[in-house]
C-alpha cells in the first residue's frame, strides 16, 4: 500500500527553534535534532536509501548511538510514528510535505535542492524496469 493516510506531522515549531538558534533559514539537510536509535528504527530500508541519496545520510540498521539527523529524516520518522506515512515514500507524499511548509518563514524539511532530488529519485525508482523483463 503506497499512500499517505493522514496529514504529515508538523515540524514548524522545531524549524522555528532551529532557525532562531542557527540564525538562518533551515533546509531539509540541516542537522539540528538528535535522533535516538529507537527513532531511527522507524525508518524503512527505502527511507534510508532515499535519505542517503538526497541528504547524504547513511543510517545503518545497527545504529546504537544517538546522532544528529536531518529535518527530512525527522519528517519521515514522525510521519511513520503517527501513521501519516505507510508504505513507500511516494511523489504525492513528497509534494504534500513540500506544500505544507511552502509558506513557513523558518524553513522546510523539503527546502533547497532536496525537493528536486527526492522527486528525481522517486520518479527514477518508479520507472525502474523489472530485471526479469525481456525486451523483444
Amino acid at each position: 500500500m503506497n499512500h499517505t493516510t493522514t496529514s504529515s506531522f508538523d515540524l514548524s515549531v522545531l524549524l522555528h527553534a532551529a532557525s532562531m538558534e542557527c540564525g538562518r533559514f533551515v533546509t531539509g539537510e540541516t542537522r539540528w535534532i538528535v535522533a535516538e536509535p529507537a527513532d531511527l528504527a522507524r525508518l524503512t530500508a527505502d527511507d534510508r536509501e532515499l535519505l542517503h541519496v538526497v541528504t547524504d545520510e547513511r543510517i545503518d540498521w545497527a545504529e546504537h548511538e544517538s546522532r544528529l539527523t536531518s529535518f527530512f529524516a525527522w519528517q519521515l520518522i514522525c510521519d511513520r510514528a503517527t501513521g501519516a506515512l505507510v508504505g513507500e515514500v511516494t511523489v504525492p507524499y513528497v509534494e504534500a510535505v513540500f506544500t505544507a511548509y511552502e509558506m513557513c518563514v523558518d524553513g522546510s524539511p523539503m527546502s533547497g535542492d532536496l525537493f528536486d532530488l527526492a522527486l528525481a529519485y522517486l520518479v527514477g525508482r518508479d520507472l525502474r524496469v523489472d530485471p526479469d523483463y525481456v525486451w523483444v
